[in-house]
């Protein structure tokens, strides 16, 4: 469960689409509102950090949640987009990777993610640390891309260009739920839902993710310009997949809401 993801592409491809990222993010931002009222009711936490927390824009909303909120983001951009448009309600602006934390355990009572997790070098070494971020009856929330995400983009790489990689690797549902586990979380949610998406070409869907800055980051990736017969050839296998609705794009969301148990040795 290693992802092999250029940190400092990502950090860069993010930094990048700070000003338009909004435009375009808009599943992302309709899962993340779904995640927020994933969390338990009647609940107001105190502290709360948002891992990734991008252009801020979804941060604002976790502010109604808890007093005190900090936002975390390895891509300098998004971080200084977050601080300029809701420096209001936000308390904090770390600069930081989620695989290098920079807080003393116990530091919260809510973590929370969207549409960040996955670039994390190891779901399971993150998740034992974040138990450890989070204090005795702590909640953690997040969602992520999983398996088959994307799969229709990558099948066609694979027949343009088989020998890269063009689509970042996702996990399944199986190994997020071990992860949780081997974590010592108690799983409060854990589900997933497929959503299809459909675009009038291939350019369409590039440009988005290319807006998105969710660029193709994995170690695997060709380091030179795709020729442009390889492109074609991309164009050519992806618009064999064309429906009446247009060119699909399937996204598999894994949500998850977990607790770290309140009778807990490492508290």
């Amino acid at each position: 469960m290693t992802n092999a993801i250029d940190k400092k592409i990502v950090a860069q491809s993010f930094s990048r689409a700070a000003d338009h990222y909004d435009d375009v993010a808009h599943l992302q931002r309709e899962v993340g509102a779904e995640l927020l009222a994933l969390l338990p009711g009647n609940r107001h936490y105190r502290r709360a950090l948002d891992i990734g927390c991008g252009t801020g824009q979804l941060t604002r909303h976790l502010c109604e949640y808890a007093a005190h909120v900090t936002a975390l983001d390895m891509a300098p951009g998004m971080l200084d987009f977050a601080r300029i448009h809701h420096g209001d309600v936000i308390a904090d602006f770390i600069c930081a990777d989620a695989d290098a934390l920079p807080f003393a355990p116990a530091s919260f009572d809510l973590v929370f993610s969207n549409f960040a997790l996955q670039w994390c070098a190891s779901l399971p070494g993150l998740l034992q640390r974040l138990h450890t971020q989070l204090q005795a009856g702590g909640i953690l929330a997040f969602s992520i891309p999983g398996e088959n995400t994307l799969w229709e983009l990558k099948q066609s790489w694979q027949q343009a260009d088989p020998s890269h990689v063009h689509v970042n690797p996702f996990l399944t549902l199986k190994e997020v739920e071990a992860a949780i586990v081997a974590a010592g979380f108690e799983i409060l949610h854990l589900g997933q839902d497929r959503r299809t998406l459909y675009y009038a070409n291939a350019r369409a869907l590039t440009s988005e993710l290319k807006t998105l800055g969710a660029h193709n980051a994995n170690n695997g990736r060709s380091t030179h310009l795709t020729g442009k017969q390889r492109v074609a050839a991309f164009i050519t296998a992806y618009e064999t997949l064309r429906t009446a609705e247009g060119l699909p794009a399937s996204w598999n969301i894994i949500s998850v809401i977990v607790r770290k148990p309140v009778l807990d040795r490492s508290s």
